[in-house]
């Protein structure tokens, strides 16, 4: 269960990070509160992840979720630069995490 826990913090790290994009520098209302929404369920999903992953391993998994998943949302919804070597980059930070699972 906390790991499905840590899967749902590092996605709402993903939807916070859009929604700051979306926000337009806080100038937009709407994905201002929903920035600092998902930002607090992320923390709050995080922490109770916490209670029973390592410190480590649960960090560098949320951070991993949301890096990775951020690339490929930028890619993909805002047209940002595709590149083998970014593609590439993001697989190894993929592969780290999956590996941290396994092994941590």
């Amino acid at each position: 269960m906390e790991w499905i826990t840590l899967i749902a913090a590092g996605l709402f790290e993903v939807a916070f990070v859009i929604c700051m994009k979306l926000s337009n520098g806080f100038t937009n209302k709407k994905f201002t509160a929903l920035t600092i929404i998902s930002a607090s369920l992320s923390f709050f999903l995080l922490s109770l992840a916490l209670r029973d992953i390592s410190v480590g391993t649960g960090y560098a998994v949320w951070t991993g979720i949301g890096a990775a998943g951020s690339v490929l949302v930028g890619m993909y919804f805002f047209n940002e630069k595709k590149s083998r070597l970014k593609l590439f980059f993001l697989s190894c930070i993929i592969f780290g995490v999956v590996g941290l699972k396994l092994f941590g």
